[in-house]
C-alpha cells in the first residue's frame, strides 16, 4: 500500500510500513532508530515498540503515535501533541500521563504532527521526518491538516481568513421600530360575557396569591421529622408495577421504585452491563496472586504514613526474604488499564525484567509502565510476577 506524508526537515521521526506506522517526536540515536525499526516489523505488535520508547523511565518517553490497521478497525497509541483521526473519530494524547490506547473504526486514516510542512511524497516503507501522514484512498494529506484543530503545533499563527465576495453576504431587511399586534376582545379589556369567569377574577384580585395555595398547615419540629420506614418482619416489597416500569419519564430520572433496599440502582431494561476491567495480578514469591483492583505497597513491613486519604493503598507484607528489602519497598498500580511499578526509594532498590529478558532498575520516586509478563526483582532473591487471569 502506497500512503503520502509532508516532509518537513524539523518534523516528527515517521517509521512506515505497509499495515504499521510509529512517528516519534524526539532526537534518536542511530541505535534507538535502528531498535524500533527492527520491532515496528517485528509480529509481537506494539509491546517491543513501547519497551524501547520506555527504556529510560516514563517521564523520559518521548511523544509518539502508533498506528496499525487490522480487520475492521484501527489500533491506536498516542502521548503528547500527535494527533490521529481514523474515519469521524480523532484521537490526541496530549495531557495524558502515560499514553492513550484506542480501537478505532476502519477506514481513511490521518496524523497530524508538529514540524513545518513541505511538499507531499508517496512512500511505501521507510524512516523520514514528516509534519502530516495519510493512509486510505481518498485521504490526501492536505485534507488531515484542514481536520487539524487550530490548536495543533502544525497550524499557523499568522494566518488570516480570507473576506467573503460582497454577492456571498446576505441582506439583511430593515425592521420597523413599531410593532403592532392584533389582541383578541377578551385580553384587550373589552367586554366578556361569562359571569362566571368575572366572579373568579374578582376573588382573585382580593386574596392577592393565596387562591394558588391550599390551607396552611402547622406542624411541630417532631411531627416533621424525617424517618426511615421499616417494613414489617416477614413482609415481602410489592413489585413495582407495569407504570412505574415502563414510565414515560425522561431517562435520568430515578424512581422510587428502581432503588433496593440495598441502596444499589436497578439497571434500566435493555442497558448492558458494564466491560470488565482487565483482570491483572502480582504473584509473590509464596505463590499468593494479589488482585491490583486497588493499588499494593509491598515490603517487609509497609505502612501508609504520608499517603493521602484518597489514595489508601492495600498493604501486602513480604516474608521470608533478604532484610534488606525495606519496610515500604514498592508500589504497583492499575491506571488506566497500564500497570504502573514505582519503586519507594528502597535500600535495595528494584530491577524490572521485560518478556523479552531486557532488564532496567528503577529510579526511585519514579512511576515505570510495565506489560503482562514482566518480572519485578527486589533483591535478595525476593521476585514478583505481574500476570493477567
Amino acid at each position: 500500500m502506497t500512503h503520502r506524508y509532508t516532509a518537513a526537515g524539523d518534523g516528527w521521526l515517521a517509521f512506515i510500513t505497509p499495515a504499521r506506522q510509529l512517528f516519534v517526536g524526539a532526537e534518536l540515536e542511530s541505535a534507538v532508530v535502528d531498535r524500533l525499526w527492527s520491532r515496528l516489523r517485528d509480529e509481537r505488535g506494539p509491546a517491543g515498540l513501547l519497551e524501547t520508547l520506555t527504556a529510560n523511565g516514563l517521564f523520559a518517553t518521548p511523544p509518539f503515535a502508533f498506528v496499525e490497521a487490522g480487520d475492521g478497525g484501527v489500533s491506536v497509541i498516542v502521548r503528547g501533541d500527535a494527533s490521529v483521526r481514523a474515519g469521524a473519530e480523532q484521537v490526541s494524547g496530549a495531557g495524558a500521563t502515560t499514553w492513550i490506547e484506542r480501537r478505532m473504526p476502519g477506514g481513511s486514516v490521518g496524523v497530524t504532527l508538529g514540524g513545518r510542512g513541505g511538499v507531499e511524497l508517496p512512500i511505501e516503507a521507510g524512516v523520514v521526518r514528516a509534519s502530516a501522514f495519510a493512509s486510505g484512498a481518498g485521504s490526501p494529506v492536505g485534507a488531515v491538516a484542514q481536520a487539524a484543530p487550530a490548536s495543533t503545533s502544525a497550524a499557523r499563527d499568522d494566518f488570516t481568513p480570507p473576506l467573503a465576495p460582497a454577492s456571498a453576504v446576505p441582506r439583511v431587511e430593515e425592521v420597523s421600530e413599531v410593532t403592532v399586534a392584533s389582541l383578541p376582545e377578551e385580553a384587550a379589556g373589552g367586554p366578556r360575557d361569562d359571569p362566571a369567569a368575572d366572579a373568579s377574577a374578582a376573588a382573585e384580585a382580593a386574596d392577592g396569591y393565596d387562591y394558588l395555595f391550599g390551607d396552611t398547615m402547622y406542624r411541630s419540629v417532631e411531627d416533621a421529622a424525617v424517618r426511615p420506614v421499616e417494613a414489617e418482619e416477614g413482609a415481602e416489597q410489592a413489585p413495582p408495577s407495569e407504570a412505574e416500569a415502563e414510565g414515560d419519564h425522561d431517562g435520568s430520572t430515578v424512581l422510587a421504585s428502581s432503588i433496593t433496599r440495598t441502596g444499589r440502582q436497578r439497571r434500566p431494561r435493555g442497558e448492558a452491563a458494564a466491560p470488565a476491567a482487565p483482570s491483572v495480578v502480582v504473584v509473590l514469591p509464596s505463590g499468593t496472586r494479589e488482585p491490583l483492583d486497588e493499588p499494593l505497597l509491598l515490603g517487609r513491613s509497609p505502612s501508609v504514613s504520608g499517603v493521602s486519604a484518597g489514595q489508601l493503598p492495600r498493604l501486602v507484607t513480604i516474608t521470608g526474604g533478604d532484610q534488606d528489602i525495606s519496610r515500604s519497598h514498592l508500589r504497583v498500580a492499575l491506571e488506566g488499564g497500564t500497570v504502573v511499578v514505582t519503586d519507594l526509594h528502597s535500600r535495595n532498590g528494584t530491577t524490572v525484567v521485560m518478556p523479552s529478558g531486557e532488564s532496567q532498575k528503577l529510579r526511585g520516586g519514579e512511576p515505570t509502565p510495565v506489560i503482562v509478563g514482566t518480572r519485578i526483582d527486589l533483591g535478595g532473591g525476593v521476585e514478583l510476577s505481574v500476570e493477567e487471569v
